[in-house]
């Protein structure tokens, strides 16, 4: 068996984003935890991370509760309901250790797929995500959006995974670029970073029925996913900046005006085509004015995208937040 650079830090911070999952905190943390104890190496420290999303329900009030685990835990609440990707980012940016472990709070991701993962994880790969191969969702509401949605992805991307949405992943914290955190960046983490030849490597995991608490995916998801995408690929993809993205499309502007240019010359000169009998003129001036008009959006495109990066760590604001101190 050829061993790839295998993983030497082998400290872990679980997120786990929440919003209104009141009546499956409980089970969640006592199964987490039952998994993470049977782990039995001393070279693997673990810390776990609750994010409460704004939350309307006892969400807060039940993760409070979790100050009790005997590993250490940090809980945070937002201000407002921001999104599940900037809850995730804010326990990122509040983890202390450099391997990541998502996991979706509303019970349907098993923790008990964490040791499997980890075994590939740690022999060698950036990223190691599930695939829900077989889904305990509603077809029509979830499933077929879903398969929708990993089909545009894959279309898109160099990514070629079955199941992009899938939130049980283990990644290397230095592969997050935190100025690709728009959207749900988290979805789309593995199509982002195919651009860049980390390795990935996807597993069938188990996939459970909701039990509690009400599913936030809808077809609104696929609508935005694809919006996602778009903004991807205009603007990020292989670490392109916008104006060499939209800078292309100028040159090629350019080279088709004065292309035309010459064209208009040659009939002028070699046919005696009078120049208002035909429309090489406009073609001329068309084409130069798309050259400078995609040059205008890549410079607008990237001073608005330099912007939404600079403030984005500003956007996201911590209500409460507590730990256990272990």
């Amino acid at each position: 068996m050829i061993v790839m650079n295998q993983i030497i830090n082998m400290n872990y911070s679980i997120i786990i984003p929440f919003y209104n999952e009141e009546k499956n905190i409980e089970s969640l943390n006592s199964e987490l935890n039952l998994v993470l104890n049977n782990i039995k190496d001393p070279k693997k420290n673990f810390e776990i991370i609750y994010v409460d999303d704004g939350s309307y329900d006892n969400t807060f009030e039940e993760l409070k509760l979790t100050i009790k685990n005997k590993i250490k835990t940090i809980i945070a609440k937002h201000e407002f309901n921001y999104s599940q990707s900037s809850a995730i980012i804010t326990g990122i940016s509040i983890s202390n250790y450099e391997n990541l472990i998502f996991l979706d709070g509303d019970m349907q991701n098993d923790p008990a797929d964490i040791p499997k993962m980890l075994e590939f994880y740690e022999n060698g790969y950036d990223m190691v995500s599930g695939w829900r191969k077989k889904r305990k969702d509603n077809f029509f509401m979830r499933t077929l959006p879903s398969i929708l949605a990993n089909f545009c992805v894959r279309l898109f991307s160099k990514s070629k995974l079955n199941d992009h949405g899938c939130a049980l992943k283990i990644l290397k914290k230095k592969i997050i670029n935190y100025k690709i955190s728009w959207g749900d960046f988290h979805r789309l983490l593995a199509a982002r970073i195919s651009f860049d030849n980390w390795k990935v490597k996807e597993i069938e995991v188990n996939h459970r029925e909701r039990k509690s608490g009400k599913s936030k995916y809808n077809l609104n998801r696929v609508f935005r996913i694809l919006i996602d995408l778009i903004y991807m690929n205009m603007f990020k993809i292989g670490g392109q900046r916008s104006i060499y993205f939209f800078g292309k499309f100028g040159l090629w502007s350019f080279f088709a005006s004065l292309l035309s240019f010459i064209y208009m010359i040659y009939k002028k000169i070699f046919q005696e085509v009078y120049l208002h009998q035909t429309p090489l003129p406009i073609l001329v001036f068309l084409f130069l004015f798309m050259g400078f008009l995609f040059l205008f959006i890549g410079l607008l495109s990237q001073l608005i995208l330099s912007t939404k990066e600079d403030k984005f760590s500003n956007e996201i604001h911590i209500k409460d937040k507590i730990e256990n101190n272990l």
